[in-house]
């Protein structure tokens, strides 16, 4: 019998106040309640709770005077941690904290078999974090403290990030960059983050070739956009050949998404994620950890949330 696929969800993630006009705002916390999606996906999936890990799991991924810069920054009276995006509020070291230790709390029950994959549905996001700096609503980056976790606790020696957010995983490809046991693939629209999103960025030094970027065009049509995901999916999980799947999963590609400006809908995440399980399943035995990042138009957020763990379960029952 295959294990259950689970569905991280903490409340006290809504306790972050970002204030008004934040897209990122509590609200992506409440509307991921897992009564709710879970009844909309209409699958079996096991809800958990997860709490609030040592903040070491932080230290593979960020240099301690970053880690330090955040704890402080509210009692610095800092406003922002970054150019403008990332508000520092009272709890902003706790709330940053608690989302990465989602990842752990996942992987320790699917590397030891008890689920077959996991969705952690967290704020704030993680994606555009790197080693030393906040950008972009992120603080610690939740999927690159979930690879180097796998590594270090679990032994994991090959993982795959696959990153399909609207925005480039400009702080996840930055912290592997030398690194060739993590390979990084993010495709995203084109020109949102130019710098970072580039395709000649594949890595460098030992990490050379293992860093892919897709850049897809604003109005891509979505049939285009999959096929051009499953293209460079199957290359690269069949030269990789990652033991883990990670999924750093984005809705704000979603056309009703006020960041994005490509034509997807709830469906298309659903069908990403079988491709996505379907292309590495061979290697990794579809061991496959999903995290939140963006996403915010609210009811698109819910329904490609609900989407994406009934791809997990229904591709997994296979």
């Amino acid at each position: 019998m295959t294990p259950p696929v689970g569905y991280f969800w903490n409340p006290a993630l809504a306790q972050r106040k970002t204030g008004l006009f934040c897209p990122e705002r509590p609200e992506r916390c409440t509307v991921l309640e897992p009564e709710r999606v879970l009844a909309e996906a209409g699958v079996p999936i096991r809800a958990a709770g997860f709490s609030t890990r040592a903040e070491d799991i932080l230290a593979p991924v960020h240099d301690a005077e970053y880690v330090a810069m955040v704890r402080d920054a509210h009692r610095r009276r800092r406003r922002y941690l970054d150019a403008g995006d990332t508000e520092v509020t009272p709890d902003v070291f706790e709330q940053a904290l608690l989302a990465a230790s989602a990842g752990c709390a996942a992987l320790d029950e699917i590397l030891a078999g008890r689920m077959a994959a996991a969705f952690c549905a967290v704020r704030p996001p993680g994606h555009h974090a790197n080693r030393m700096r906040a950008l972009g609503f992120c603080i610690f980056n939740n999927t690159a403290v979930a690879a180097a976790y796998a590594r270090a606790r679990h032994g994991v020696e090959r993982v795959l990030v696959v990153d399909w957010d609207v925005h480039p995983g400009n702080g996840t490809q930055e912290i592997f960059f030398d690194d060739p046991a993590v390979f990084t693939l993010s495709i995203h629209q084109a020109n949102l983050f130019p710098e970072a999103g580039r395709a000649e960025l594949i890595g460098r030094g030992a990490g050379e070739g293992f860093n892919r970027n897709v850049p897809v065009a604003p109005g891509t049509p979505a049939e285009t956009y999959l096929g051009r995901f499953a293209e460079v999916l199957l290359e690269t999980a069949a030269a990789f050949r990652p033991e883990l799947l990670l999924i750093a999963a984005g809705f704000d590609a979603h056309r009703s998404d006020p960041a994005s400006a490509l034509p997807l809908e709830e469906a298309h995440f659903g069908q990403m994620t079988h491709l996505a399980i379907e292309a590495t399943r061979r290697f990794t035995g579809g061991r496959t950890l999903s995290l939140l990042e963006g996403g915010y138009n609210l009811g698109a957020l819910g329904l490609s949330v609900a989407a994406h763990v009934r791809g997990l379960h229904d591709a997994l029952q296979r």
